[in-house]
């Protein structure tokens, strides 16, 4: 497991792939599964990464090995797309908020991070103080 040997194969799968950067990962990865001593050189230095995330991942209850097979599309090209999330409709948005104890009114606009909406008699005030910001820092300055 010299670092020689990985450095030459690498070396190697990049002369192969012309300057392709994603085609030496690609011969360099199909290397690595077929030469293990190519596999354990890869890896070595990114060990303690790999098992605290796979110790990490059983902690929380999760599979201990992700499944490593790419989805294929029909044409026979992986597919890299995550998933669309799934939308609520109306019945479950509305079920999932009476669970909680409140009611949702589509009129009423949002209430973000629990903080009530500003109200409109000191936006005037606010919006000259802005203003007058801007200006003094739009003067030249001597």
């Amino acid at each position: 497991m010299s670092e020689t040997y990985v450095t030459m194969k690498i070396r190697e799968a990049m002369a192969q792939a012309q300057g392709s950067r994603a085609q030496a990962q690609r011969i360099l990865m199909a290397w690595a599964l077929a030469d293990e001593q190519l596999m354990r050189g890869l890896c070595k230095p990114f060990l303690k990464g790999i098992t605290g995330a796979a110790i990490e991942r059983a902690y929380r209850g999760g599979p201990a090995v992700p499944a490593m097979a790419p989805a294929v599309a029909p044409s026979g090209a992986t597919s890299r797309r995550a998933p669309a999330p799934q939308r609520l409709t109306q019945a479950q948005l509305d079920a999932i908020v009476a669970r909680m104890g409140g009611t949702r009114l589509a009129n009423q606009p949002p209430i973000l991070n629990g903080a009530p909406p500003p109200k409109s008699e000191g936006t005037v005030k606010q919006a000259a103080s802005v203003k007058a910001l801007a200006a003094a820092f739009h003067r030249k300055k001597f």
